[in-house]
Formats: structure tokens, C-alpha cells, sequence
């Protein structure tokens, strides 16, 4: 019995050693399993997620105090997108060419003092003498006739009413826009109406405008302060040489006649310029004209180059049509007659769009039965006799 036991053992070892000499026997070797893999990989996956996600919560938190920093003072003083400049809203007229603004962006302040000088306290210096045709070299006319006449011979004279407010309205830009242009000449008047210089046909439109009654200014393109607007030809450029720039200015004031004044079409940047204000106060003296400045910046010298010089001047209280919107600009007109009950006079400026053009028709034809009395510009600038 012992023996059989110990022969089976024997036996049973030696069958043993067989199977791991041939590799067969499974208790010697790892053999992968699949459901064991898988869960390793789960756990290896999730590991990662929840680490990479950790590292991206803890970047944000340390970012966030130097996010604050950086946005708090622009929330306390948001930067001003520039505004953008006025443009014809009407582009059929251009043919595909490239549109010229009408004024770069408008101030939307509105100027309280009326800022009128006239020639009895600006006139330090003797009256010229010379005659515009000696001015201008001896030139006696343009394409479009004489050089400007005389303000005596080209003003529009409207009797005062009493002590009634007076109010100005200027509309210029004009000329490009024809068909804009001739609805502003019917429109009803007196207006003061300012063409730009370098407008088409100018003498059939101007001579229009003065059949209707309204007083003619010559608007001259000066140096806009930015870079992306176009003011034209012949702009009147900031540091150049006085003979050059008094070059462009008469190119400028022989374009039509008939006005009786000028003023700045753009012009944020010259119009700060005192040496260049300066020759052009200097030949529009020599011409007998006044200056109106649009006022679109508000450093401008304007009116201390007028009164060094001693030309009449007068300044814009309020753009009408800085914003394309009819009921914007009836509460502008709102505005101006605001201004002339307090101050006795208020200057308007406008331009040819089409807000611009609905909003005054009603406009005009009430504005004297509700006491006011519309006048060119002109006449509120006084003249020594």
C-alpha cells in the first residue's frame, strides 16, 4: 500500500516535470487576460483626464488675477471707437468710382458763445487797398467768370425784424451731388449755401443758388487730422511753405464768384495750424471776405489768425447732421433755436443728404411764424460801412 502511494507521488511529480520541461504547464507562466487589460487601460485613461484637468483649473486660478488687472481700467475708461466720417448715402451718382466723404467725423458738441467778430473790433490793420484782380496776379477771371466780387456786391440783404432771434443755416459740401444741390437751392431761403472748389459745372449751380436767393460761401478743403479721409484736390496741407500753400488757396478761391466768404471743408488738423490760417486770413483780407469756421477740432487758431489779421469771423454753433436720422437732426434744429433765444443769433451747419433735406423742409417753412427770423450768414457778420 506504502509503495503504491509513494510509486503514485513519484509518478505524479515526474508527469509534472514533463509538463514544464514542454512549457505546457500554465502554473509557471503569465498568460494575459483581456478583461484585466482593458480595465487597466480605463484606469490609465482616467488618470490622465483627471491630471490634465487638474493642471488646466489651476492655470485659469492663476491667470485670474492678471485678467482682472488688465480689463479693470478699461471698463473705467473705455476706449472711443473713432467716428466715422459722412459720406453721400446716395452712391449711384459715383459710377464706381471710389466716394469722397462729405467732412470727416463731426464733433457732436454744440458751441454755446455765438463767436462772432466783426470787422469794426478785427480790423487792426489798415483796409486793403488792392482790388481782387490784383490779388490774384493780375488774373481777371476763371472758367466760370470774375474772381469773387466784393462781400458789399455779393451779400443778400434781408431787412431786420424787430428784435427777433436770427438764425443761420449753413449747407455745404455742395456741388458734387447735383441733384442734392438743386434741392437744396429750392429749398426756402435765405440760406447760406458753400460749394466745394473743386465740384463740376460750378458756375451754372452758384449762379442758380444766387437766382434763389441764398447767399454764397466757397468751401475750401484744409487737412483733415486723419490720414484715411480724402478732402480733395488742391487741400490746403499743414508745414508746407507759405508760397506753396498760397498757390493752392488761390486755385481754391478762383474757382467760382460771387461768395462772400469762406470756409474750412474738413480741416481738423490745419485749422490748428497758425502759420497757415495766417496766409489764408491774409489773401482772404486782400479779397474782402470773412471766414466761417466749421469748428472740427477744438484746437483750432481760426479766430486768432482772423483777429491777428483783422478779418471778419463767425464760428458754427451746431452740426445738424452729424447722425443720418431724421428725428436726430429736428432735435438739433431744436437745439439751435435753443441757442438764438439765449444768445440772439445761433449758426447751424448742414449738409446734402437726404435726412438732412427732409428735415428742413418742414422745418424752414415754420421757423419764422414761431418768432425766429432766418438769415445768410453775413448779415451776422457785422462790416464796417
Amino acid at each position: 500500500m506504502r509503495r503504491d502511494r509513494g510509486t503514485g507521488k513519484k509518478a505524479r511529480h515526474r508527469k509534472s516535470g514533463d509538463k514544464n520541461r514542454n512549457g505546457s504547464n500554465r502554473g509557471f507562466f503569465y498568460q494575459p487576460n483581456p478583461l484585466r487589460q482593458f480595465l487597466f487601460v480605463c484606469l490609465a485613461l482616467a488618470g490622465v483626464g483627471i491630471g490634465y484637468g487638474t493642471g488646466f483649473l489651476l492655470k485659469e486660478n492663476s491667470q485670474k488675477p492678471e485678467a482682472v488687472e488688465t480689463t479693470t481700467p478699461a471698463m473705467a475708461a473705455p476706449a472711443r471707437e473713432p467716428a466715422p466720417p459722412l459720406l453721400p448715402e446716395d452712391m449711384k451718382m459715383l459710377s464706381g468710382k471710389t466716394p469722397r466723404a462729405y467732412e470727416e467725423a463731426l464733433p457732436r458738441d454744440i458751441i454755446e458763445n455765438p463767436r462772432i467778430l466783426p470787422a469794426d473790433e478785427a480790423d487792426r490793420e489798415k483796409p486793403a487797398t488792392e482790388s481782387p484782380q490784383a490779388a490774384t496776379g493780375g488774373k481777371t477771371g476763371t472758367p466760370d467768370g470774375p474772381v469773387a466780387k466784393a462781400p458789399a456786391e455779393a451779400a443778400i440783404v434781408v431787412p431786420k425784424i424787430g428784435k427777433r432771434p436770427r438764425i443761420v443755416v449753413v449747407l455745404d459740401d455742395l456741388g458734387i451731388d447735383k441733384p442734392r444741390t438743386a434741392r437744396a437751392i429750392r429749398l426756402k431761403g435765405p440760406l447760406t449755401l458753400s460749394f466745394l472748389t473743386y465740384a463740376s459745372n460750378l458756375g451754372p449751380q452758384t449762379r442758380a443758388a444766387r437766382e434763389a436767393g441764398h447767399e454764397l460761401l466757397i468751401h475750401i478743403p484744409m487737412e483733415p487730422g486723419s490720414p484715411d479721409v480724402d478732402p480733395g484736390p488742391n487741400v490746403l496741407l499743414s508745414g508746407v511753405p507759405p508760397r506753396e500753400l498760397l498757390t493752392s488757396l488761390k486755385w481754391n478761391l478762383d474757382q467760382f464768384s460771387g461768395y462772400v466768404g469762406a470756409n474750412n471743408h474738413m480741416g481738423s488738423r490745419f485749422t490748428a495750424d497758425l502759420p497757415g490760417m495766417e496766409v489764408v486770413m491774409k489773401e482772404l483780407k486782400k479779397r474782402k471776405l470773412f471766414f466761417l469756421d466749421s469748428i472740427t477740432a477744438g484746437n483750432t487758431v481760426a479766430r486768432r489768425a482772423a483777429r491777428k489779421i483783422g478779418v471778419p469771423f463767425a464760428a458754427r454753433n451746431v452740426f445738424l447732421d452729424h447722425q443720418d436720422d431724421v428725428a436726430g437732426i429736428q432735435k438739433r434744429l431744436a437745439e439751435v433755436e435753443k441757442l438764438a433765444l439765449k444768445n440772439g443769433v445761433a449758426i447751424a451747419i448742414g449738409h446734402p443728404r437726404e435726412s438732412t433735406l427732409r428735415a428742413l423742409v418742414p422745418w424752414l417753412e415754420k421757423i419764422e411764424s414761431k418768432g425766429f427770423q432766418l438769415v445768410p450768414l453775413s448779415q451776422v457778420v457785422k462790416r464796417r460801412p
